[in-house]
C-alpha cells in the first residue's frame, strides 16, 4: 500500500479535553450527585475491580532485550485526537483512515492510587502493521506512529491498529481501551467551557493575527483549533512546541471546567452525550463512569513525554521528507517508572 497523501501537520488536543472534564468535575459530583447513583456507580466499580483485577500478577514489558516486570493492578487507555487527511465516510478499497495527530496514555494505577498522562509525539518512529482497506495484513514496518490510524477497513479498525502501535512503544503493554475524536471538534469541545484563557508564548500570529507573543487571550472556538492545531509558519514549527502549547491548554481546561461542575453538576452527562456523536470508542458510558470516578479519587502525577531526537528523514517512502521523532529506550523506562511500580527482570 503506498503511502501518500499523509500531511505532517496539524494536531489537537481533542479528547484529553474531555478526560479533564471527567476528572475534574466527577469529583465535584461526588459531593452533590444523587446518592443512590452514586452507590449504583461505586458497586459497579468495586464488581469491575474484583473481575478484572491484575493486582498481584505479574506482567512483563519488553524495550529491545531488556524485559520489565511489575505487579500493580493498572489500567490503560488511549486518547486520539484525528485530522481530516483521509477518507473516513469511504467504504472498501476507497476507505483511509485519517492521522492520529494527538496521542495521549492515561494509566491509572489502583495499587498506587495514582494515576497520570503520557503524552506521545505523532512524529515518533515505532512499529506500524500495515493493514489494507479489506482488513487484512500482518506486514509491519518502522513508521511515524501518527500512520496507525491510516490503515485499516474502517475507524474502529484504525483506531485498534493506532493502540496496538502504542502497546508496541511501551514494551506492549495491555491497552484496556480507546477514544477517538476529530479535529473538526476541537471548537466544539471549546464551546463547553465558553472558551479557555491562555498566554501566547510564541510568535504565533502566522496562525492567528492576535496571537502576539506575550498576550493573553480567552480562545473563542475557532482560535482554540489554531493554537492547538498550528505548526507550519509559526513559532519555530517544531511539534514539541505545539505538544507544550497543549498541556497549556489542557490545564488551563481543567481549571474552567472545575469552576463549572461547582455550578451545574450536569455539566458531565451533557458533556458526554453531546460528544459522542463524533467519537469513536471502546468504552461506554458506564465505563466512562467507573474511569472518572476512580480517577477523581486518586492522586495526579502529572503529564510526562518521552526524550527523544527530532529529524527529518524519508520513513514514509513518497520522496518527500518529514519530521520524525526517534525516541530514547530509557526514557520510556523512565517515564513509565513515574506511573508503575517497574523493575529490570
Amino acid at each position: 500500500m503506498k503511502k501518500k497523501n499523509i500531511k505532517v501537520y496539524a494536531s489537537i488536543l481533542c479528547i484529553c479535553v474531555i478526560l479533564g472534564v471527567l476528572i475534574f468535575v466527577l469529583n465535584m459530583l461526588e459531593k452533590k450527585s444523587d446518592e443512590k447513583d452514586r452507590e449504583k456507580i461505586e458497586a459497579t466499580m468495586e464488581n469491575t475491580t474484583s473481575s478484572s483485577s491484575k493486582n498481584g500478577t505479574t506482567n512483563y514489558l519488553e524495550f529491545k532485550d531488556d524485559l520489565y516486570k511489575y505487579t500493580d493492578d493498572c489500567e490503560a487507555y488511549v486518547i486520539m485526537g484525528t485530522d481530516g487527511s483521509g477518507n473516513e465516510s469511504a467504504e472498501g478499497e476507497e476507505y483511509r483512515g485519517t492521522m492520529a495527530d494527538f496521542l495521549l496514555v492515561v494509566i491509572m494505577n489502583k495499587t498506587t492510587n495514582k494515576y497520570g498522562f503520557i503524552q506521545i509525539n505523532r512524529d515518533t518512529i515505532c512499529d506500524v502493521t500495515e493493514i489494507d482497506s479489506s482488513g487484512e495484513g500482518e506486514g509491519m514496518e518502522e513508521l511515524q506512529i501518527c500512520t496507525a490510524h491510516w490503515y485499516g477497513k474502517d475507524n474502529e479498525q484504525s483506531c485498534e491498529n493506532t493502540v496496538t502501535s502504542v502497546s508496541y512503544l511501551l514494551g506492549e503493554m495491555d491497552i484496556d481501551g480507546y477514544y477517538e475524536i476529530g479535529m473538526e471538534d476541537i471548537g466544539r469541545i471549546n464551546h463547553l467551557v465558553g472558551g479557555v484563557k491562555v498566554k501566547i508564548e510564541d510568535d504565533l500570529t502566522g496562525a492567528d493575527p492576535q496571537f502576539v507573543k506575550g498576550a493573553e487571550i480567552t480562545l473563542n472556538d475557532e482560535q482554540a483549533e489554531k493554537y492547538v492545531r498550528a505548526r507550519m509558519d509559526v513559532g519555530d514549527e517544531n511539534n514539541l512546541k505545539r505538544m507544550e502549547r497543549q498541556r497549556t491548554y489542557m490545564s488551563a481546561y481543567f481549571d474552567k471546567a472545575k469552576e463549572i461542575g461547582k455550578e451545574n453538576p450536569a455539566f458531565i452527562n451533557d458533556s458526554y452525550k453531546e460528544l459522542m456523536e463524533c467519537a469513536t470508542t471502546d468504552i461506554n458510558g458506564n465505563k466512562v463512569s467507573v474511569i472518572a470516578n476512580t480517577i477523581a479519587k486518586m492522586e495526579y502525577v502529572g503529564v510526562f513525554t518521552f526524550d527523544g531526537e527530532s529529524r527529518k528523514g524519508k520513513k514514509l517512502d513518497d520522496g518527500k521528507e518529514h519530521a520524525e521523532f526517534i525516541v530514547d529506550g530509557n526514557s520510556i523506562v523512565s517515564v513509565l517508572g513515574n506511573l508503575i511500580n517497574i523493575e529490570k527482570d
